[in-house]
């Protein structure tokens, strides 16, 4: 479903990229006007509100049926936090600070990195957002995000190097004495700066946080993890051991809070190598527990299924019977007591097309789930369920009792209009 919605992961991206527009304040603020530096600065507030209202509004569609369906409860917290982060490094006085202290401005920086883009992503976003819509605009993006240009952007920026890369470099270039020099004098530049920070950081989290679901794995996504924890701490380490001022431009304002401006500029690159690298470590640490029991699950699962040759054959026959049943067309998908001309009606009436691509039926073209064609012909119903009859008609009533974390509603359909769906499904060969 990710790459359906590629053109809404712009959307949420640019969410959190407006607020940079204007650079800190040209006057430095000192500890007496500090607690009155709040930055209420109109783009900031709207792009906060309306992110904030999309997810509300697509998390009560979703948990209209079942609290906890699609979204679950931890997911939307985590979006909660990333957002509550978002706002304290953007409206708070730790924004204002920044033009004073450059220890401040790490602070801030941290905050959107290492902390509100992790929890954003944790909080899968693009499902409330998408459900937020209407259908149609649904299909609209859907159609949009599977052109060759944007498909084939998404994929080349999602390599797990290309978006190490590009988030590395941000950091490095970033924090060079000359473009940083230029962010505290320009605003353009403080906006680019803040841009490339906050893009490359959700995309560098996001491609960790679905490495089970592609190619990087977990194993990957923990080696990247801690390579980035190694690079930032080394810019810390850098900044803190530096024997000369790396950022002159502080050495006016510093000295008003009790520090000069080398001691802040130490501060600065503690935060960085320290607390910053914590949340690395910490999601490292977490993807490593779940490799080692992806692992041990896979290597149970491996020995209970080729125990013995008997067992191998007998697998292998009952596959090939099983590709013969299907294609032959016998009984084995008929449902008792089930019509699938009601079942076509239903699918109409739970407005199942908004979502599904669905052979004879009208409007059908939904992009979020995947095409319920040839549904007799799959080994497995999504991924997780055996495709046997009695199976896709638990799924049809109450998917995220399955599988939890589906971004399939429960949509309150009944017993009975369940068998009828699923007796259509099967005449889909």
């Amino acid at each position: 479903m990710h790459r359906h919605l590629i053109s809404l992961f712009g959307a949420s991206t640019l969410a959190f990229t407006p607020k940079t527009a204007s650079a800190h304040p040209v006057s430095a603020i000192n500890p007496a006007t500090l607690w009155s530096a709040w930055s209420w600065e109109p783009a900031v507030v709207i792009v906060l509100a309306a992110s904030a209202a999309l997810y509300l509004a697509g998390l009560r569609r979703l948990w209209s049926r079942a609290a906890g369906t699609g979204i679950r409860v931890w997911e939307a917290v985590a979006f909660a936090g990333g957002w509550l982060s978002a706002a304290l490094a953007l409206v708070s006085p730790l924004h204002a600070l920044g033009a004073s202290l450059f220890s401040a401005h790490m602070a801030q920086h941290e905050l959107l990195i290492a902390v509100s883009a992790p929890l954003l992503v944790l909080g899968r976003p693009l499902i409330p957002f998408l459900w937020a819509l209407r259908p149609n605009w649904r299909v609209r993006l859907g159609d949009a995000s599977k052109t060759s240009l944007v498909s084939g952007s998404w994929a080349a920026l999602t390599r797990p190097s290309v978006a190490f890369a590009l988030h590395a470099i941000a950091l490095w270039v970033w924090h060079l004495p000359g473009p940083y020099q230029a962010t505290i004098s320009s605003e353009l530049m403080h906006s680019l700066q803040h841009l490339s920070f906050i893009s490359t950081a959700l995309l560098f989290w996001w491609t960790i946080f679905g490495a089970r679901h592609s190619m990087l794995g977990y194993g990957g996504a923990v080696f990247y993890l801690f390579a980035t924890a190694l690079q930032t701490g080394a810019l810390g380490t850098l900044l803190t051991f530096a024997p000369g001022l790396w950022y002159p431009a502080y050495a006016a304002t510093a000295g008003s809070w009790g520090l000069s401006a080398l001691e802040d500029q130490q501060l600065g690159g503690i935060i960085m190598w320290i607390p910053g690298s914590i949340p690395y470590v910490i999601a490292g640490l977490v993807l490593f527990a779940r490799w080692l029991k992806e692992s041990e699950t896979r290597t149970v699962r491996h020995y209970a299924t080729v125990m013995t040759v008997r067992g191998v054959v007998l697998f292998i026959a009952v596959v090939a019977l099983t590709s013969c049943d299907r294609a032959s067309g016998d009984d084995r998908f008929q449902i008792a007591n089930a019509d699938p001309g009601r079942g076509r009606d239903a699918i109409r009436r739970y407005g199942c097309g908004s979502c599904h691509t669905i052979p004879g039926i009208t409007g059908a073209r939904g992009m979020v789930g995947p095409p319920l064609g040839q549904v007799s012909q799959r080994v497995f119903i999504a991924g997780v369920l055996p495709n046997q009859p009695d199976n896709m008609i638990r799924w049809i009533e109450n998917p995220p009792a399955i599988d939890s974390k589906t971004a399939m509603p429960n949509m309150g359909v009944t017993v009975r209009d369940a068998r009828d769906i699923a007796a259509y499904l099967y005449t889909l060969r």
